[in-house]
């Protein structure tokens, strides 16, 4: 993969669509365990002030764009990403691959009837999923743990939110018999049906948030609302801080 470029110094990988399947069903035939994480704006409001979260995504395998926003930063701060790459938009063409490879997949992560049908809905469309848990734990960890180890899934797919769900891979990645560790966030809502995905043509205009927001206005629209407020003020006051730094380095 290319050079991760740095973001309100929290390190990203600049990949393309492309890049990323290719990338992520190569993590999926073996060796050391990775990790693949995804950064949107509301990531990086909580990375800027939670040490723990950003060493771990500044030591993972992968992070990706996973919202407009962080494109848009990217190119205002100067070092330019190629694209979004929401999971929802790549992964028709991931699915391919997944399938050609026959990979064992296994769901953590929403409630149970939320990961129930998200597990229905990808055997459908003819994934291997081996197994899933709520990520509302109604057992010991311990015991979650030993099931999926049992059942040896290459990608463990994890939707807990940000940032438990990473901190959580992190606790305990060394433990896990699996290839890959993905943090999906509330994927498993949209696999569900629970949500709908935005049209193509709002997600490039970097209004996906929005469209969400409306569908559960509840839990997302003031968290995207001002969240992205200050996302906007702190990419604004990073850039005026290197245009300082540079002007000092060249009186």
């Amino acid at each position: 993969m290319k050079d991760k470029v740095s973001i309100l110094d929290i390190k990203i990988n600049p990949l393309n669509r492309n890049d990323i399947v290719n990338t992520l069903l190569e993590f999926t035939k073996g060796g050391q365990p990775k990790t693949a994480f995804y950064l949107n704006a509301h990531c990086v409001n909580i990375a800027y002030s939670d040490e723990e979260y950003r060493s771990i995504l500044n030591k993972s395998d992968m992070v990706y764009a996973g919202g407009q926003g962080v494109v848009w930063a990217s190119r205002f701060l100067g070092e330019p990403l190629p694209e979004r790459v929401n999971i929802l938009d790549f992964f028709d063409l991931l699915f391919k691959g997944l399938k050609k490879q026959q990979t064992t997949i296994y769901l953590l992560g929403g409630r149970k009837e939320v990961i129930k049908k998200a597990e229905e809905t990808l055997k459908n469309k003819g994934l291997k999923i081996v197994g899933s848990r709520s990520g509302f734990f109604d057992t010991t960890e311990e015991d979650i743990i030993r099931e999926i180890n049992f059942l040896k899934p290459d990608i463990l797919l994890v939707g807990m939110g940000v940032p438990r769900q990473e901190k959580w891979i992190s606790a305990h990645l060394n433990g896990l018999n699996v290839h890959l560790c993905w943090a999906v966030g509330g994927v498993f809502n949209l696999f569900a049906g629970n949500l709908k995905k935005a049209p193509r043509w709002i997600s490039d205009c970097g209004l996906e948030w929005l469209y969400l927001g409306i569908q559960d206005p509840k839990r997302l629209f003031r968290r995207y609302l001002f969240g992205n407020i200050i996302f906007v003020y702190r990419v604004v006051k990073e850039k005026f801080n290197k245009k300082c730094k540079k002007q000092l380095k060249s009186a």
